[in-house]
């Protein structure tokens, strides 16, 4: 069976022997069709009667176990770290990434928000130029504007008051993906959201970064690269353990930062918070350009 799964900006042909069940978050991202045209990935599944044991020299992350290779990736899944992996995904090149998977563990694998799971999102984002921001991603005018904070900070609440206030639109309550496109940095919708249960498969040029801390009064200042590093860096999804993925993604990261303004607001879950972001990023934007 064929699937096709656009996401953040990427066409990828699923090809699997089992049918998938296509949940809520997935359902703006993949769909079962033939289509062959504009494709950026092909993700082949093949059955295997067993697969090998776990080489010496990856890194656990949960039950996922990384292998880096001169030429290729490698990540297997185990039910636990005590078990056998029932699949194994290969990114053979930009282009190619398979999954072999034990013939009889195929239910591990046939729900849609396996694909992401298996892929790695934050791996096909750095392939493509991107990052993965944990954020409240709202689009106001055409213009995308994130919240980006520890969880339980007020991402999803200042996200709440800018769609009440001034009627934006949320595509995503908790993550975002940022890519870097020919003409700017732009943000995407995810079939992650958190608690807020929105999955919109969107985007938007990212206009501002909004770090959030809760605080007593509404005030706002604009971040220089060294503090926005510092508050930006622990919100990425990054392997710690790969070097080049470290060094990459700090690569975005700075590029990002240098084409985007971060600002600290510390405020309270009020319409004066949003008056103040809208006030201060579009007079700056005004006065920039």
């Amino acid at each position: 069976m064929r699937y096709l799964y656009d996401i953040i900006g990427i066409r990828m042909l699923c090809e699997i022997p089992f049918p998938v069940v296509i949940k809520k978050e997935s359902k703006d991202f993949l769909q079962e069709g033939n289509a062959v045209e504009d494709i950026d990935i092909n993700f082949c599944f093949h059955p295997v009667e067993t697969l090998e044991s776990l080489p010496d020299n990856g890194v656990w992350n949960i039950n996922q176990y990384y292998v880096e290779d001169p030429c290729k990736k490698r990540i297997y899944f185990c039910p636990s770290r005590d078990q056998k992996p029932y699949a194994r995904i290969t990114w053979q090149n930009d282009k190619l990434i398979s999954c072999y998977y034990v013939n009889d563990k195929s239910s591990y694998l046939g729900y849609s928000h396996n694909i992401c799971d298996l892929i790695g999102l934050e791996m096909l984002l750095l392939t493509y130029n991107g990052l993965l921001l944990h954020s409240s991603f709202i689009r106001w005018n055409g213009q995308g504007i994130l919240f980006s904070a520890p969880s339980g900070t007020g991402k999803s609440t200042q996200a709440d008051l800018w769609m009440k206030y001034e009627q934006a639109e949320i595509i995503n309550g908790d993550r975002a993906g940022l890519r870097k496109l020919e003409d700017g940095w732009a943000a995407f919708g995810l079939p992650y959201a958190g608690s807020s249960g929105i999955y919109r498969n969107e985007s938007a040029p990212v206009t501002a970064i909004v770090v959030l801390r809760q605080a007593k009064e509404n005030q706002i200042r604009p971040l220089g690269p060294a503090e926005a590093i510092r508050y930006l860096y622990p919100e990425i999804t990054i392997h710690q353990w790969d070097k080049d993925f470290v060094d990459q993604a700090m690569d975005l990261l700075t590029d990002l930062l240098f084409h985007v303004p971060v600002y600290l607001l510390e405020c309270l879950p009020d319409q004066g918070a949003v008056e103040l972001v809208k006030h201060t990023i579009f007079k700056s934007e005004k006065k920039g350009g």
